[in-house]
């Protein structure tokens, strides 16, 4: 079987609601923020082999997609011309891939592509809630949360490198439309805090010449170099939100996952 039933059963015998509410106070306290979206009550515990199948899936997938001319250009018609970023990488930093578990006629569980995204996710907020089930719940330490041989300094060291490249964190920053009420929040801070990089409001950067900056809490202006981006064009649009610059403009800094 793809998940792993007697893992299921001892957490079932570990659970209680004292527990769950301990999970989220504690979720609280180390992010930072009052998580307002709902946190599952219990891992998911499945077998290495599924989660490699999911990953190679969605790898194949990339792959495929990345070397389809006409479906780029198709893709990039779709994107309204105001949100065209320039200096566009060749290939996207970021990749979150959606799966449903179907059982087959031999009651296998199969992976099922939902949904594949050139886009950021809640990474460093995930790290922490695996972390955190172990503890609260007294899981195995044995278990593991991350594929490739990974494991968390591994992985976090990889998310460092991809966001903040070869830049001094002071001049990195993740920015988001009004991220201080965005239910991701407590993503960012976490993030924001292992990587030592500021959480900004796109909205409010500051152009001079062909350089962005931004305030820090003493209201020096800083550089950017980097951004790490969690704004979303359809949001932008949605509010109506009129950004202090040209994304369309070459500007002196790098994205790390553009719009």
């Amino acid at each position: 079987m793809a998940l792993i039933p007697e893992l299921r059963d001892g957490f079932l015998r570990k659970f209680s609601p004292e527990k769950y509410a301990r999970l989220l106070r504690r979720l609280d306290e180390q992010c930072g923020a009052k998580i307002s979206f709902r946190v599952a009550e219990t891992p998911v515990f499945v077998r290495y082999g599924l989660l490699d199948a999911m990953a190679s899936e969605g790898e194949a997938l990339l792959q495929a997609l990345m070397g389809d001319v006409a479906y780029l250009a198709a893709a990039r018609q779709a994107i309204p011309p105001e949100y065209c970023v320039a200096g566009e990488p060749e290939r996207p930093h970021f990749l979150t891939a959606d799966f449903a578990l179907e059982r087959d006629a031999e009651g296998t569980l199969s992976p099922r592509l939902v949904e594949i995204q050139a886009f950021p996710s809640i990474f460093g907020f995930q790290a922490l809630l695996c972390s955190a089930y172990q503890e609260v719940f007294g899981l195995d330490p044995g278990l593991r949360c991350f594929l490739g041989g990974l494991e968390e300094p591994d992985y976090w060291k990889l998310l460092a490198r991809t966001i903040l490249g070869n830049e001094d964190p002071e001049q990195v920053v993740l920015a988001d439309v009004d991220p201080q009420r965005q239910k991701t929040l407590p993503d960012f801070l976490v993030t924001a805090r292992r990587l030592g990089i500021a959480v900004v409001d796109i909205a409010i950067l500051e152009p001079e010449g062909k350089t962005l900056h931004y305030r820090d809490q003493t209201g020096r202006r800083i550089p950017i170099r980097r951004i790490y981006n969690r704004a979303i064009a359809d949001e932008l649009a949605a509010r109506g939100v009129k950004l202090p610059f040209d994304l369309t403009r070459p500007w002196d800094v790098e994205w790390a996952g553009h719009l």
